[in-house]
């Protein structure tokens, strides 16, 4: 683990580890975690619960293996300064090791839901304003779609 992150992402982060490496329970993880680190076990269960805004149920479907993306996501939300740290940990955790890191699409990966379907509407309303824009030129359509086209493609660049 990189020094340098805080102790709370570092116990979650180990936690992670045994229980999808070394397939131990959420418990028996906390507790090693704990002895190794010679704090108490709450302290890591509250690391891994308390500070991430999520109860045991819900850390519990996360280090589910086939949750790993989503609780990727939920890490780099709740600590977006070490993003391309927690990526790696779980790109190297599912062992994807040959897949860059550079992924264009890392920084939607911070988004809440909400702010992603946000995004997705603007990314679509922009495609349709620009097929609206190149419909509205051509000649073997009708003037009057044309111009209820062009009054469309007008009403989203007002969005």
């Amino acid at each position: 683990m990189t020094i340098s992150f805080p102790s709370g992402l570092q116990h979650v982060m180990e936690v992670c580890r045994l229980v999808c490496q070394s397939h131990r329970s959420r418990i028996k993880a906390v507790n090693e975690v704990a002895r190794t680190r010679r704090v108490d076990p709450q302290t890591v269960t509250s690391a891994c619960t308390r500070s991430l805004g999520i109860g045991t149920d819900d850390l519990d479907k996360f280090l589910l293996p086939e949750n790993s993306e989503a609780f990727c996501e939920h890490l780099v939300r709740r600590f977006p300064r070490y993003q391309k740290e927690i990526e790696a940990f779980f790109t190297e955790l599912d062992g994807k090791k040959d897949q860059t890191l550079n992924d264009p699409l890392g920084a939607i990966r911070v988004l809440f839901p909400d702010e992603k379907k946000d995004l997705l509407r603007l990314v679509l309303l922009h495609d349709i304003r620009k097929r609206f824009s190149a419909w509205s030129e051509r000649h073997d359509i009708p003037e009057d779609i044309r111009r209820e086209m062009s009054k469309m493609w007008k009403q989203i660049d007002k969005v």
